[in-house]
C-alpha cells in the first residue's frame, strides 16, 4: 500500500519457495504459408488455451466461518509501527488489526471475506477493527500473480488493497496491484514501490469500483506488467521497466514477495471514517500464481497468410530467439499491409 514516507516494521518471517525457470513456446517457422482449406471444408475448431501450472493457488472453498487456511496464510495482530508519523498515522487515528473470524473468514461460497467494523470507543483505534491477511508462500521473479477481488468497502476512512510485499528493512519493496484511498485526496490505482519509505515509486491512477475484477501482474527480468480483467492478447495498462526506479530491488538474486489482502481503517490513506458505512468488506474469490513466460521484442517478416500480404510484424522472442507465439497468432496480430505492430512481451 502507498505509505508516503512510511517505514514498515512487520517482520513477516515466512519461508521461501523455489521457482522453476521460465519457458517459451516451441519455435514456429515465421513466414510459412499454411495450406488453404479445401472448398467446403469445415473450419477446424480453435485450440483451447493451455492452463498454467500454479505455483501457488487458493480458491477459498472452505466452510462458512472458517479462517483463511493457516497452511497458506497468517493474520497480522496489530497495525504496523510508523516511523516519524504524521497526525493521521499516530496510533489513536488508526483502526486496529485483529485476528478473529468476525473480520477474516471464508463465507462458504468460495470467497475470503475481510471485514472492517465500527464499535464503541472514543478514538479511531478504539472504534474500528479490520484484518490484514498475509501469505506464507513467497514467489520470485518470473511469476505472474492474479486475484479476483470485489471491494464492497469504498467508503470514507477505508483503505483496501491487494498487494505484494518484501519487508526487508534495507531492500524492501512493494507492488500494489489495486489500492483505494478513503481519504478522497490521493488518486487510487496501481503502484510499484522500489523502497518502503515512499521515496521511489511509479504509479498509474485509475478509477476503482465495487464490481468483481481480476488484477494481474507479471514480474519478469524486463520489468512489471499489469492488467485489469485480463483477456488473451490484451496489452497491459501499466508497465514499469526494470531498474527504472532508484534502488530497484526486484531483480536482486533471491528476491521474493508475499501476497497481502487487507482493509486498513483511518491512517493517512483512510483518514476520518466517521462518515463511512460500516461494516465494509473485501471479497477475494481466488488468488493464483504461475510461471511467467517473458520475451523480448524482435522484428520479423510475415509473408502471406490467408491470401494477403501483411508486411512487417514485431514478434516476440525469448533470449534464445525462439518465438513466443504460434505463427498464425503472430501474423493475425498485424493490422494491415506493411504495417508494424507490437505483439506484446508475454505469451498468453
Amino acid at each position: 500500500m502507498d505509505r508516503r514516507s512510511v517505514m514498515f516494521m512487520m517482520g513477516l518471517g515466512v519461508a521461501a519457495a523455489a521457482l522453476p525457470a521460465g519457458m517459451a513456446n516451441a519455435d514456429p517457422a515465421i513466414g510459412d504459408n499454411p495450406p488453404a482449406p479445401a472448398p467446403g471444408a469445415p473450419t477446424p475448431p480453435a485450440a483451447a488455451a493451455a492452463q498454467p501450472t500454479f505455483l501457488f493457488q487458493d480458491e477459498f472453498n472452505g466452510p462458512a466461518g472458517a479462517p483463511p487456511d493457516p497452511t497458506w496464510w497468517h493474520l497480522i495482530p496489530e497495525r504496523e509501527t510508523i516511523k516519524n508519523p504524521v497526525e493521521w498515522d499516530k496510533p489513536f487515528n488508526m483502526g486496529r488489526y485483529v485476528t478473529d473470524t468476525e473480520h477474516a473468514f471464508q463465507d462458504g461460497k468460495g470467497n475470503l471475506v475481510i471485514r472492517a467494523t465500527r464499535g464503541p470507543g472514543t478514538t479511531i483505534q478504539e472504534k474500528y477493527a479490520s484484518a490484514k491477511v498475509v501469505g506464507n508462500w513467497r514467489g520470485g521473479i518470473g511469476t505472474t500473480w492474479e486475484a479476483r477481488v470485489k471491494l464492497n468497502c469504498l467508503t470514507d476512512g477505508a483503505w483496501p488493497a491487494f498487494w505484494l510485499l518484501n519487508d526487508d528493512p534495507v531492500r524492501g519493496g512493494e507492488v500494489d496491484l489495486v489500492e483505494w484511498y478513503g481519504n478522497r485526496d490521493w488518486p487510487s490505482g496501481t503502484t510499484v514501490h522500489a523502497r518502503l519509505d515512499g521515496e521511489s515509486f511509479a504509479t498509474n491512477p485509475h478509477p476503482i469500483d465495487s464490481g468483481w475484477h481480476t488484477w494481474r501482474m507479471s514480474w519478469t527480468p524486463q520489468g512489471m506488467y499489469f492488467w485489469k480483467d485480463y483477456a488473451p492478447g490484451m496489452e497491459p495498462f501499466f508497465e514499469v521497466p526494470a531498474n527504472s526506479l532508484d534502488d530497484w530491488p526486484f531483480n536482486d538474486p533471491g528476491y521474493t514477495l508475499v501476497p497481502v489482502f487487507n482493509i486498513a481503517v483511518g491512517g493517512s490513506g483512510g483518514r476520518d471514517p466517521s462518515g463511512g458505512s460500516y461494516p465494509a468488506e473485501m471479497l477475494v474469490d481466488w488468488i493464483r500464481v504461475f510461471q511467467a513466460e517473458f520475451c523480448a521484442p524482435r522484428v520479423g517478416l510475415c509473408a502471406r497468410f490467408r491470401g494477403r500480404f501483411l508486411g512487417v510484424v514485431a514478434i516476440a522472442a525469448d533470449s534464445d530467439g525462439k518465438c513466443c507465439y504460434a505463427a498464425s497468432t503472430v501474423v493475425e496480430c498485424c493490422s494491415g499491409v506493411l504495417g508494424l505492430c507490437r505483439c506484446g512481451l508475454h505469451r498468453w
